[in-house]
């Protein structure tokens, strides 16, 4: 034990000496997560508040109409002048145009339908957003003309609304905000899953391929530390940064959240977990990074260079990528107890569980049985490959 506690400092020492590593996985993470979501948060209450104050459109019409005269009547309306519809739009010197066809007074007056298109840009965020605003008061004109038309015939308004269709989500905690819920159980074991894979990759690279690069392997494998606890010292080091640019990722990204709600379903305090929570997730998350480590890492060591780790290294990471996005279209309440044997996907569904607040700890146990099952294969997987002298010596 005091061997790998030895190598496991030495390994430590070695990386924060490194400022690049520090400056990518701990110092961006935490800095830049925030400086990029709050440029796109301001972005898109920009957008918002220069919608909500005037909508530039242009109306295109071949005569004169009640519906053209309705829309310039609204105070945050303005109508702009266009000779050419489409080219202004992707511009953005108007962000939408309503297109009325001729006869449209006479359809009205006759009781026919006729269609308005509203014309937006589809890659615009603002156009998106006036063609919404606009829409919405087209809809309010049309049951206006409803209305009128039902009080010639002396018929009341109500008939079309035969009742009233009310919606209230049943949330676990009435302090609790269910939008924050659901943006917790999306985004969580995606990101934790992500980067419990690439996180402890630049390490696994640096400690095994990068040492046979520099011509330190050797010196280390002629010290008086076997090589079970080298490579334990190695793991854990491995691990332990993996697990700090994890807390350094999420934090950069719980405080762009709480400073750009907007962003992130305009859920102002979204993300909130217990101490309880925050363990359970905390034990899974570990052991994921633990088996992710000792893959990469034997990978590196198989590896010839530091170049050809990276290389093998990408399907790893991959498999991380899938299953952290997959996570999106997992469904906790249709899950069987099966799907807790297959290693990584149930770290994803676990976690998204305990970020619903719907732990089932039958599953969560089984999880972390598994789990630990995997890690313990990752070590011997990754034990064999040190102990091989045609892997270690590999060029």
């Amino acid at each position: 034990m005091n061997i790998i506690l030895t190598v496991f400092k030495k390994e430590i020492k070695d990386i924060f000496r490194d400022k690049k590593t520090v400056i990518t996985s701990i110092l961006l993470p935490l800095i830049l997560l925030p400086i990029i979501y709050g440029f796109m948060g301001r972005g898109i209450s920009k957008d918002i508040d220069e919608v909500n104050e005037k909508l530039k459109i242009a109306i295109v019409a071949a005569e004169e109409n009640s519906v053209e005269e309705y829309l310039s009547s609204i105070d945050n309306i303005e109508v702009i002048e266009s000779d050419d519809i489409v080219k202004d739009i992707n511009k953005g010197k108007i962000d939408a145009a309503v297109m009325i066809p001729e006869g449209i007074e006479e359809a009205i007056k006759e009781n026919k339908t006729i269609d308005v298109e509203i014309l937006y840009d589809t890659t615009s965020n603002k156009s998106s957003m006036t063609r919404s605003a606009v829409y919405n008061i087209l809809n309010d004109y049309s049951k206006e003309i409803v209305k009128a038309r039902l009080e010639e015939k002396n018929i009341d308004m109500s008939i079309l609304t035969p009742f009233q269709l009310q919606t209230k989500g049943i949330e676990k905690d009435n302090k609790k905000d269910g939008v924050g819920l659901m943006l917790l159980s999306m985004l969580l074991p995606m990101l934790l899953i992500m980067y419990s894979a690439t996180s402890p990759l630049p390490v696994a690279v640096d400690l095994a391929a990068g040492e046979k690069e520099r011509g330190t392997l050797e010196p280390l494998l002629t010290t008086q530390a076997n090589r079970t606890s080298l490579l334990w010292g190695k793991l854990f080091a491995i691990t332990t940064m993996g697990i700090i640019t994890v807390i350094a990722s999420l934090t950069g990204l719980f405080i762009a959240i709480k400073r750009n709600p907007v962003l992130f379903g305009g859920a102002s305090g979204a993300i909130e977990i217990d101490t309880k929570s925050l363990l359970l997730i905390g034990t899974i998350t570990i052991l994921v990074t633990m088996t992710f480590a000792a893959l990469e890492l034997s990978i590196s060591i198989y590896a010839r260079s530091f170049k050809e780790a990276q290389t093998y290294l990408t399907p790893v990471t991959l498999i991380g990528m899938f299953v952290g996005f997959g996570s999106y279209a997992i469904n906790v309440k249709n899950v069987s107890n099966g799907q807790f044997f297959i290693p990584i996907y149930n770290a994803a569904i676990c976690l998204k569980e305990i970020a619903l607040g719907k732990l089932n700890y039958t599953h969560y146990w089984i999880t972390i049985a598994v789990m630990i099952v995997a890690v313990i294969a990752s070590i011997l997987f990754t034990r064999t490959m040190f102990n091989k002298e045609k892997v270690i010596f590999r060029t």
